[in-house]
């Protein structure tokens, strides 16, 4: 008797643990209700932000006695939203994705997508926008899909897929096969799970951009999955991108972003072109936001080392070198660090950067090491060839090695140089030793990573893999 009744007491407190740590409000559960789950970092006025409600009306739908207590895991409903239940979740808008295909796959009517996000037009339903929508439903989600081309009928692409286009007009909610647009994704089958996506151009079963969105100073990754071999070009932004084939039917491009450049949208444009001669474009609008990158103590420095008249040539030297594009890639895996252990870094990549009183109207283009190992040695950080070597004034004794494929390094601020132009380095191989040459105000390293013509946050290039191949 003492075992089940000790037994009984443990249950009771389990369940009161568990609902002191995820309180549930009796509202959140009635049936026909919009509700929201707490996230970690969520505040009540963070919430009622994200959803376009005021956070009185948030929290007198939910009687919540204290917005100060809100538990992650916690529903809340979700007031003014009428016409549709569900559970709203956060979804990143894919490549090729329009407000009326996302409508079509989730089975989520296009005015309730267009309220709940408080947007004034579709076009605002741009890749690597945060969506909010309703959790898909186990058995609705459609997937099997084909876009139309243009000179095509939906009763013919129907046909060639081998489906009923009366299958097609059901599923996507269409008057009749007439009622389409060229370019439009439609689905003619439902999936309990699906996470594929649509094809965006013919021969193509892949098209990914990573990171999505896109992020000022981050190295972006294009991966191209084919059916076929086939030549690629595009551009993002005012970048012209270079594809390299890096498996059977894959290629990718890797673009840097520059740490200054305007949050907002930025250009997509892909073009391909097959063996035969037949070619296919597409083009998309992608979300770029801030680095958010810190503004670095004023610093005072050499007058003539932020004269125009030194750092415009030395920039656009710099610039020269670092620009053209060898074929042959050098690197293989992970970049390591250019110093020994124990590293310590003086200033970050992006860093906000004022001058002798000036305004912070730059940015730090690399990472500064500074001395904290017991030698001061400078080691190549991944293989390549050395394309510069010499003073600067700027940059004091520099090293720039080229890692191919539009990929450099570059070595500054040097008390001496210990290779050449010409040379093949390898992981590891002593380059230099640190010193204080050049616009500095101590001994350290600076270190920058160059791709396709932009400097790009070195520290992403030392922690992970690029490319980062798909399987």
């Amino acid at each position: 008797m003492i075992s089940v009744m000790s037994k009984l007491i443990k249950a009771l407190f389990i369940v009161g643990f568990f609902l002191q740590v995820i309180p549930v409000s009796a509202q959140a559960v009635q049936n026909n209700q919009l509700t929201y789950i707490v996230q970690s970092g969520d505040t009540l006025n963070s919430i009622a932000f994200r959803l376009g409600v005021s956070a009185i009306d948030l929290s007198d739908a939910n009687a919540i006695a204290d917005p100060n207590q809100l538990a992650v895991g916690e529903i809340l409903v979700v007031p003014g939203m009428t016409g549709i239940s569900g559970t709203l979740t956060t979804q990143i808008v894919p490549l090729g994705q329009s407000l009326n295909s996302l409508s079509r796959q989730y089975q989520i009517p296009a005015d309730f997508l267009v309220r709940l996000n408080h947007v004034t037009s579709p076009a605002e339903f741009y890749a690597g926008a945060s969506l909010l929508m309703t959790q898909p439903v186990k058995g609705t989600t459609l997937e099997g899909y084909f876009s139309l081309t243009p000179g095509n009928t939906l009763l013919e692409t129907s046909v060639l897929n081998g489906v009923s286009p009366w299958t097609v007009v059901d599923n996507n909610g269409l008057s009749g096969t007439w009622d389409t647009t060229t370019g439009e994704n439609y689905y003619y089958k439902t999936a309990a799970d699906s996470t594929s996506q649509p094809p965006l151009m013919p021969s193509i079963t892949d098209i990914s951009i990573d990171p999505l969105p896109i992020v000022q100073g981050k190295t972006v990754q294009i991966t191209i999955t084919t059916q076929a071999p086939m030549s690629l070009e595009g551009t993002l932004g005012n970048a012209d991108l270079n594809f390299f084939q890096v498996k059977d039917n894959q290629y990718v491009a890797l673009q840097g972003i520059d740490a200054m450049a305007d949050p907002g949208l930025l250009s997509f444009s892909l073009k391909s072109k097959m063996p035969d001669g037949s070619s296919a474009n597409f083009g998309q609008m992608i979300l770029l936001k801030p680095g958010y990158f810190p503004k670095d103590p004023p610093l005072i420095v050499d007058p003539i080392t932020i004269d125009p008249k030194v750092t415009v040539p030395e920039d656009a030297l710099v610039a020269s070198i670092t620009k053209p594009v060898t074929p042959v890639k050098q690197w293989d895996g992970m970049f390591i660090y250019p110093i020994d252990k124990p590293i310590c870094i003086n200033a970050g990549f992006g860093d906000l950067r004022s001058y002798n009183g000036g305004p912070y109207d730059s940015f730090h283009t690399g990472v500064d090491f500074g001395v904290c190992a017991n030698n001061l040695n400078i080691y190549a950080p991944a293989a390549g060839t050395v394309v510069y070597e010499g003073k600067l004034i700027v940059r004091g004794n520099a090293t720039i090695i080229d890692h191919g494929e539009g990929v450099y390094s570059a070595i500054y601020h040097q008390k001496e140089f210990i290779v050449k132009v010409g040379d093949h380095v390898v992981p590891g191989q002593l380059l230099g030793i640190i010193g204080a040459t050049g616009r500095v105000d101590g001994p350290h390293l600076h270190y920058e990573v160059w791709v396709n013509g932009v400097t790009v946050s070195p520290l992403d290039w030392l922690s992970q893999v690029f490319p980062a191949l798909k399987p």
